[in-house]
């Protein structure tokens, strides 16, 4: 997180929210986390079920409040990659959703309503007696408790992807649906009344992914169908050798980078024709994949032209604080002041020379942010 100084006072630089209510919700969560939990990810993946558990509603808590974007997209992944569809989806999408949807075994994560004990044929002037006193008079005693779990293939893979998609998720970027499950227990012998029962909530899945392919829409919107199908299918080396740890922490660092390249390729999508059979579609994403390619390869060349410019001017970074320290001393007087100094142009073109070479203007455009990926992919 870079900072921004005004005055005497040091400012952080205002962290990037795609959707604000997930955002807060994810920022809340991860501050809860301990430095002991995020060494357990089986642990964390149980902690975040259990902070999105609406005990009162038995559902998921905020609903409705989450997912109102036009590019919002869910995926339901059964024995999928999350760490891949994140990578890639994330490229189109405003706010990515992952869901298990009720694959793999049944979590228990605690108990969220217990009710009354109901006493059976209890004398007018009952008092509290052992419970053993109470069979042997004759008395009955027995209540429920529900308790609430999650059905995941796999709670330590998922506490992982968490982990490492936390930069996304504290920016409403991305997000996890656990599959919620509910069961009884009667306590008067012990035993549990029924299976665990699925808690079925509004559905908010566009698209149920088997390996990379989107196979099935669940009234998903035909413009988000363009842009998934695609995506996944594309020819993309520069994202799919990156770690997600280091994608989410890209994406959000180089957030205006991020969404003029969404942009871009959002259009480069919605530019494919419907009507084109599969050999010519996939020469559609090819080009695309040129061309993106030599996007990052103009990117590079410019990176190395701005690391050269700036090589220079760090040669003259003594006296470009110097000159600093003029401005600073000398305000309105300095320009006499350096023609006493026998400084004249100099210091100036020193100063000017770091200021007009800042990567802070290459960083402002699209294919930065691919560049740094490609970099990264490169580095692991």
């Amino acid at each position: 997180m870079t900072y921004v100084y005004r005055g005497h006072m040091r400012l952080r630089r205002r962290k990037p929210v795609q959707d604000p209510v997930i955002a807060e919700h994810m920022d809340r969560f991860f501050r809860r986390l301990t430095r002991y939990d995020r060494q357990q990810p089986e642990a964390v993946a149980k902690s975040y079920a259990a902070y999105f558990w609406d005990k009162k509603k038995e559902t998921l808590k905020d609903r409705e409040s989450i997912g109102k974007y036009t590019f919002d997209v869910g995926l339901g992944v059964r024995r999928g990659d999350f760490a891949t569809l994140t990578r890639r989806v994330s490229l189109i999408s405003d706010t990515l959703l992952l869901s298990d949807d009720w694959a793999g075994d049944y979590h228990e994560i605690g108990k969220y309503r217990s009710d009354e004990p109901n006493l059976v044929d209890a004398p007018t002037n009952y008092f509290p007696l052992a419970a053993a006193a109470r069979k042997r008079d004759g008395y009955a005693e027995s209540w429920n408790e529900d308790y609430f779990g999650v059905q995941a293939p796999d709670l330590d893979r998922l506490g992982t992807w968490i982990l490492e998609a936390e930069p996304l998720m504290r920016a409403g970027l991305a997000w996890y649906l656990p599959s919620y499950c509910t069961r009884t227990q009667r306590m008067e012998d012990g035993r549990t009344a029924g299976k665990p029962q699925p808690v079925k909530h509004k559905s908010v899945i566009d698209f149920f992914i088997r390996g990379r392919r989107a196979i099935e829409a669940s009234g998903g919107r035909p413009v988000k169908s363009r842009f998934v199908r695609p995506v996944l299918e594309m020819h993309l080396p520069f994202i799919d050798g990156v770690g997600l740890r280091d994608f989410s922490k890209i994406t959000v660092e180089e957030f205006g980078s991020y969404q003029a390249f969404r942009d871009f390729l959002r259009l480069k999508l919605m530019d494919l024709d419907k009507a084109h059979d599969s050999v010519q579609s996939e020469l559609d994403l090819l080009r695309i994949g040129a061309e993106i390619r030599e996007q990052i390869r103009a990117s590079e060349a410019e990176m190395a032209k701005v690391r050269a410019k700036r090589a220079v001017a760090a040669s003259g970074a003594v006296l470009g604080t110097v000159g600093a320290t003029l401005v600073a001393v000398y305000g309105a007087a300095l320009q006499p002041a350096l023609a006493v100094l026998g400084a004249t142009g100099g210091i100036w073109g020193v100063i000017h020379a770091i200021n007009e070479n800042s990567i802070r203007t290459v960083r402002n455009d699209k294919w930065y942010y691919v560049w740094s990926l490609a970099r990264a992919a490169r580095r692991d």
